[in-house]
């Protein structure tokens, strides 16, 4: 059983707590110089107290014992009869041999301080983890103790305790690093599995990671599930989209043919192009529910020859605008949807000639960047405004009467569309009037 995030943040929690216990245990051995004092007394300090105590005349010897006293250091003068009777005796060790040459004879005892915790402990960490004492003879019947201390927590072969603490937190940091790494490192590949999905493609296997945490393995499993009905949901909008498209344009044409009918020609220019602006409006509808989805098509499109070919249909249908020129060196070649396109074109250059009066339309290329340019030659755009004009159903011209315009979806739906092709659209003021100027990453082959 795997242990849970919650459990992995207290590792990293517990572990920068080690850390500052470490940092303040090393400040104070730092300001305390305390890494210069030892369990074992130098050999000239001990000699010296010795041969203080023996000049110093019994009336102040109290006194001197008082001065030597410290948390480091425990002097004191005891009856022979008096001294402390050690467990094991360490004098005639090898290690004493220095005390004994120093001291001579008169070196009666070198021990550790007895303890009562009953506790094993090997020779080694008795000589290293706990003071000694030595027991020397003087004059009277009378032996003076003398017993190292340390005012600090000694660990195992004589560590500051902050050191063991130290080496814990380290590897308990490590642990929990690598454990975080861990958990990672499956959100990473999740994330890359996540940026591919694609709602009206195929379903994207999302990584399968056994060994993790359940809160992880629970995240999968509910991606996967949102994958399964983002699929769902979008397929079913483009099959309501698609059939209503296609019984509205069954419709459209049965009151086109009926509209034949009707004796008075106005009423019926007027109809028809009521029924026009129906199907634009529908196609554009369409056309933007699968840009938000995804679902264009991709294929590669010389966007120049595409242009002329747009141009050159709406010269034919008498529309004011016309192609000033094309600056590219070569073909100019993009990767998008053919019919989005021509319907963004198609849409600027209708709102050119109906707030305008005149499209100009040019091409510009540079390396990485392909440029349309739609001018007119109206007033122009309102400075600050250019945003706003770019939302769903605003229109430049203030009233709301379809004489005037359109429903205000032509800039909406051609943003859309060009932001769904890694295009970008731009509003400002030209040399005529107002310039909407189009930008699509230009495809350039490995």
């Amino acid at each position: 059983m795997g242990f849970g995030l919650p459990a992995r943040f207290f590792a990293i929690g517990s572990s920068a707590l080690l850390g500052l216990w470490l940092v303040l245990i090393s400040f104070f051995y730092w300001s305390n110089d305390l890494s210069q004092i030892e369990t074992r007394l130098p050999t000239g300090q001990l000699t010296a107290i010795v041969e203080l105590v023996d000049a110093t005349p019994a009336s102040q010897r109290p006194q001197v014992l008082h001065a030597l006293d410290s948390v480091i250091l425990s002097v004191a003068l005891l009856p022979g009869k008096d001294q402390p009777r050690p467990a094991e005796e360490l004098r005639d060790d090898a290690d004493f041999s220095a005390y004994r040459a120093a001291i001579g004879e008169r070196l009666l005892s070198v021990h550790n301080v007895d303890t009562t915790d009953g506790m094993m402990r090997s020779r080694s960490l008795r000589q290293t983890a706990r003071p000694l004492v030595f027991v020397i003879a003087m004059g009277g019947d009378q032996v003076l103790v003398i017993s190292a201390r340390t005012p600090f927590i000694v660990m195992f072969f004589g560590l500051p305790a902050g050191v063991g603490g130290g080496l814990f937190g380290t590897l308990f940091a490590f642990v929990a690093f690598v454990m975080l790494h861990r958990e990672i490192r499956p959100l990473t590949r999740l994330a890359k599995a996540l940026d591919a999905i694609d709602p009206s493609g195929e379903l994207v296997p999302l990584p399968v990671i056994r060994s993790t945490t359940p809160e992880i393995r629970a995240l999968i499993r509910a991606f996967e599930q949102l994958q399964s009905r983002l699929r769902v949901m979008t397929r079913s909008r483009m099959a309501l989209f698609g059939g209503i498209q296609h019984d509205v344009r069954s419709f459209a044409t049965r009151l086109r043919l009926r509209l034949e009918r009707l004796p008075d020609a106005n009423e019926r220019e007027r109809a028809t192009a009521d029924i026009n602006d129906m199907i634009d409006l529908l196609d554009n509808a369409l056309l933007t529910s699968r840009a938000g989805v995804g679902a264009l098509d991709e294929e590669m499109l010389d966007i120049a020859d595409l242009l002329r070919s747009e141009m050159a249909d709406l010269c034919r249908a008498d529309l004011p605008a016309r192609l000033e020129a094309i600056h590219c060196r070569g073909e100019a070649w993009i990767i998008g949807d053919r019919l989005a396109l021509r319907r963004m074109i198609g849409n600027i250059i209708d709102n050119a000639v109906k707030y305008g009066q005149f499209a100009h339309v040019s091409l510009t290329a540079d390396e990485q960047t392909i440029r349309v340019m739609i001018e007119d030659n109206g007033p122009g755009f309102v400075q600050g405004n250019e945003e706003l004009l770019l939302e769903p159903f605003v229109r430049a011209e203030p009233s709301r009467a379809r004489a005037t315009g359109g429903a205000g979806l032509g800039l909406a739906v051609a943003r859309t569309l060009v932001e769904a092709q890694g295009g970008t659209i731009d509003l400002g003021n030209g040399r005529r009037g107002g310039l909407v100027t189009l930008s699509l990453p230009r495809f350039v082959p490995d």
